[in-house]
């Protein structure tokens, strides 16, 4: 792995792996760049991917946010990277917080570098509107949000920063009990509540291999999906960069139907996988490598 500076000088990871026409892929919340690992090596000979950390995750971990907006601090990093690496002419692979990054960078940032855009299982537009029911756990929003301001209350207790594990025993428990939950329905995985349930005296243990440990990092997405209100369907409109869309029409984290709006907005072939899930790399995997294959040789 490399070493790569951002703009708030913090060195950030990136793997380079392959070689041939750059592939930028951004990974979700709750994963790390060694997660696509699986999936490019099919095509290594014929492209070159170049995989972050994100800021607080894997290599990356020890980066904590500079300021209120996660994804628009996502997205000068990327800007940052691509910056370093002098990139020009790729495909960006983004999937859902890397999904939400990169509709923030078409909005905010330059997006002329990029060539063609694979966008995996995410909403435009992550809040429930008059105009639009497909946001983030559709029609169960409002019990999912209440789920994370509990937790944010709870965080009310704790210092702003550090890490899980260092909380006194009674709030780490109650803190893990809450986090588990929210990260296995976003993960589609409810079983890790349930064994965080059967194993709550290892809490130590659970407070270091969560995919979110740090209570600042935990602080600020908390706050970017209660209270960020991004809305991508105004830019998303003009986004005149080819798109394919992936979807998993199981999905319980970002409706189909709102993906599928989505495709239409920005004149992008949809693709969307019977059996699986928000995490398309876990329920159907060989498909989702058929799928990103497709999408590398469109060109």
């Amino acid at each position: 792995m490399l070493l790569f500076p951002a703009r708030d000088g913090v060195m950030l990871r990136v793997r380079l792996l392959g070689r041939g026409e750059p592939v930028l892929m951004l990974h979700g919340l709750g994963m790390q760049g060694r997660d696509w690992l699986p999936f490019v090596f099919p095509f290594l000979r014929r492209f070159q991917f170049v995989i972050p950390d994100l800021r607080g995750a894997g290599g990356s971990a020890a980066a904590r946010f500079n300021q209120a907006d996660v994804f628009h601090n996502h997205m000068q990093d990327m800007e940052d990277l691509v910056s370093y690496l002098g990139l020009r002419d790729f495909l960006l692979v983004g999937y859902s917080l890397g999904a939400t990054t990169s509709l923030h960078w078409h909005a905010h940032g330059d997006f002329s570098p990029v060539k063609r855009y694979l966008h995996i299982d995410q909403s435009p537009c992550t809040d429930n509107k008059a105009d639009w029911p497909h946001g983030l756990f559709g029609k169960r929003q409002e019990h999912f949000y209440e789920q994370l301001r509990e937790l944010l209350v709870l965080l009310d207790g704790a210092p702003d920063q550090g890490n899980i594990a260092k909380l006194a025993p009674g709030l780490r428990t109650a803190v893990l009990f809450r986090l588990t939950d929210i990260l296995g329905q976003i993960a589609g995985r409810r079983g890790l509540h349930s064994a965080f349930n059967g194993s709550a005296w290892l809490s130590p243990l659970w407070a270091r291999v969560l995919p979110v440990v740090e209570l600042a990092d935990i602080r600020a997405y908390l706050h970017a999906y209660l209270f960020g209100a991004h809305d991508y369907r105004s830019s998303a409109a003009n986004f005149g960069v080819p798109a394919t869309v992936i979807t998993g029409a199981r999905s319980a984290l970002y409706p189909p139907q709102g993906q599928a709006e989505l495709a239409r907005l920005i004149g992008a072939r949809q693709v969307v996988l019977p059996r699986s899930g928000h995490v398309p790399l876990m329920s159907q995997p060989l498909a989702f490598t058929r799928a990103l294959g497709d999408f590398l040789r469109e060109g």
